[in-house]
């Protein structure tokens, strides 16, 4: 599987993560943002719990965790970030067009569910040091959700890309799902220290695929935390 490559050279964590989507879009799945986002009616059904930015020399990214207070799966919910530096200064927004949809939206959330989303493109320049979310309104989902498990996660670490984790996404569905985006979050004392996504082209139905993840921050003595919401509902 093309995220389950150890990448060397210089290239960063937030360019080979970026890299990893363009494949899969050219392998078939995913989508584009043609036109940048745009949030008019914030959701009633999910909060955000948390916003936060970790740094380091592989770049930036941002982290909100969010929790689904309705009764019901929703799906496509759009999520805009705003990233600030020091002195409060806007420094990035996820609102151009052509992001990919992992990027600007949270694929589905099931009842009741919590999730970390994270963004590992945030651009490093002018040391972004907050986030601001909101989120959108979004369609609920008609049936179940196909259900993933992430099996075995453990941290990696590897000379040319740093700190990470490793693990396989198992997908217990009869819908093979297509352009699934893992999410890995490192807390320390409950606080997000690091953290990156791996994106897998196609996960089969009722099969298995590894991943890696290379993290951004400071993951030493943290607890991995990772997420694969299901992309492809069928």
């Amino acid at each position: 599987m093309l995220a389950a490559l150890a990448l060397g050279g210089c290239e960063t964590t937030a360019e080979k993560s970026a890299r990893l989507e363009r494949a899969a879009q050219r392998a078939g799945s995913g989508s584009l943002s043609k036109t940048g986002l745009s949030i008019t009616r914030e959701s009633t059904d999910v909060k955000v719990l948390g916003a936060t930015v970790v740094r380091s020399s592989e770049g930036a990214a941002a982290v909100v965790t969010l929790r689904n207070d309705s009764s019901r799966a929703l799906h496509t919910i759009p999520i805009a970030i705003t990233v600030a530096g020091a002195g409060g200064a806007t420094l990035f927004r996820n609102d151009a067009p052509g992001l990919q949809a992992a990027l600007v939206s949270v694929s589905s959330l099931p009842a009741h569910g919590e999730l970390a989303w994270v963004d590992d493109q945030v651009p490093a320049n002018g040391a972004p040091a907050s986030v601001r979310a909101s989120v959108g309104q979004a369609p609920g989902q008609t049936g179940a959700l196909p259900q993933l498990a992430v099996v075995g996660l453990h941290a990696i670490e590897d000379p040319s890309n740093g700190a990470g984790a490793a693990a396989s996404v198992h997908n217990g569905s009869p819908i093979a799902q297509r352009n699934l985006v893992v999410f890995v979050v490192a807390r320390r004392a409950g606080r997000v220290v690091a953290a990156g996504r791996a994106v897998l082209p196609e996960v089969p139905a009722r099969g298995s695929a590894p991943f890696q993840a290379f993290l951004i921050g400071d993951p030493r003595g943290a607890a991995l935390q990772a997420s694969a919401p299901a992309t492809t509902l069928g």
